[in-house]
């Protein structure tokens, strides 16, 4: 089984193998920095909204990842009232902090995820028209009502998909703005469903209860072998029911679109992920990560190359897209309960396996340990990017050292 697949439902005819993943790089480097990129767009945006936001690097964090060392920053913000002394927490507007929560997140998520020993998870992205998302954007109620959408295409119309489909569990983000313009609004779902419903054993507990149990949801094999999240009939069968849905939302607020006219308009992207490698592990961390990241990231990097644009607008500004979860994710606490979530046990982000805590280091050690020579790992769509850092590389981040403002 490979590792993932992606697939625009209806528009392609199924699902279409994911590029492979890129493996470890050969530059020579064994110290690398990770993040190097959005570290460089997050920690100290240049647009004026952040302004008093910025974020310093005291020192580092690394790990032994396979014999390479990964190494994190570890940062400091100050407050413009009294600069003279590092702030303990961070500013609430900087990404860079964001991104470092949410990473945080992810990891205890993923614990959970092993702990239960689920393994396979289909990735579904629901799309809202322009004419939706654009009307929602001006509503005061606008997360409500889009929740309240997505919650009655998942209770009556995801579960009769077909005749294994309740019982399943989903965890949810909706975003509401558009990746490459954080300031338009593009309203949609990112779900990430365990192939594993919850079913009845047929028994009863201790206290008379029925006995349920986590079992695995049967995948359908295509004419390649491969087996995928849904049959062919199942797919056209989810882009219809989401269109249903869309429509009878637009008509009960009185919206129109030509997209209300067939099906085919409306784009829902499904993927698939696998944990029968290291590899899959790595793919479902990285899918977390992206549909958890706040707005902040995204406006961050836009305003960075549009210094003269708008401030965010009201309905993005105090947006902190929390995640939902749906059936059985909803109880997964009591299910873990014995699991120690507290660890602060590191899963290599190439691997998904824990790395051996080494100690922290400053940037000026670790050029002296490496030689002068760091590397960098990077992320695009889930596929590592390794290479080797550029002496304008190492001049910024000693620019961003951590000391007292005058």
């Amino acid at each position: 089984m490979t590792p993932g697949g992606v697939g625009v439902v209806g528009n392609s005819g199924g699902y279409l193998e994911a590029p492979p993943q890129q493996v470890r790089s050969r530059d020579g480097t064994k110290y690398r920095v990770v993040g190097l990129g959005r570290l460089r767009k997050l920690l100290q945006p240049k647009h004026l909204y952040y302004e008093g936001a910025e974020g310093y690097i005291d020192d580092y964090a690394y790990y032994d990842d396979n014999g390479v060392h990964l190494c994190y920053p570890r940062l400091k913000s100050y407050s413009c009232e009294h600069p003279e002394r590092p702030l303990k927490g961070w500013h609430k507007r900087n990404p860079y902090h964001k991104h470092l929560l949410r990473q945080k997140h992810v990891a205890k998520t993923v614990k959970k995820l092993q702990a239960l020993g689920v393994d396979k998870f289909a990735v579904v992205v629901l799309t809202l028209p322009k004419e939706v998302s654009t009307w929602l954007s001006q509503q005061d109620g606008d997360e409500d009502m889009a929740w309240r959408l997505f919650k009655r295409f998942w209770n009556k119309d995801y579960s009769t998909l077909d005749d294994e489909s309740s019982g399943q569990a989903a965890y949810v983000n909706l975003h509401k703005w558009k990746t490459k313009c954080p300031l338009e609004p593009h309203y949609h779902f990112h779900s990430i469903i365990p192939g594993y419903r919850l079913v009845d054993e047929g028994i009863q507990d201790e206290d008379g209860n029925n006995a349920l149990k986590l079992e695995e949801k049967p995948w359908h094999k295509q004419r390649g072998g491969q087996l995928v999240p849904y049959s062919d009939e199942a797919l056209d069968l989810l882009k219809q029911k989401w269109h249903s849905r869309l429509v009878a939302f637009a008509r009960r607020h009185g919206l129109k679109g030509d997209w209300m006219d067939g099906y085919k308009g409306i784009d829902v992207f499904v993927e698939y992920v696998v944990w029968d490698s290291d590899i899959g592990k790595a793919k479902l961390i990285n899918k977390l990560n992206y549909q958890s990241r706040h707005w902040l990231e995204d406006y961050a990097e836009y305003s960075n190359g549009h210094l003269d644009c708008e401030y965010p607008p009201g309905w993005l500004e105090n947006y902190s897209n929390s995640a939902h979860t749906f059936g059985w994710w909803s109880r997964m606490k009591s299910v873990v309960a014995g699991v120690d979530m507290n660890s602060k046990e590191k899963l290599s982000p190439i691997s998904g396996k824990p790395m051996e805590y080494k100690g922290t280091i400053s940037l000026e050690g670790l050029l002296r340990v490496s030689g002068g020579k760091l590397g960098y790992l990077d992320f695009y769509k889930g596929k590592p990017i390794e290479g080797e850092m550029t002496e304008e590389d190492i001049k910024w981040l000693r620019s961003v050292m951590w000391h007292p403002p005058s």
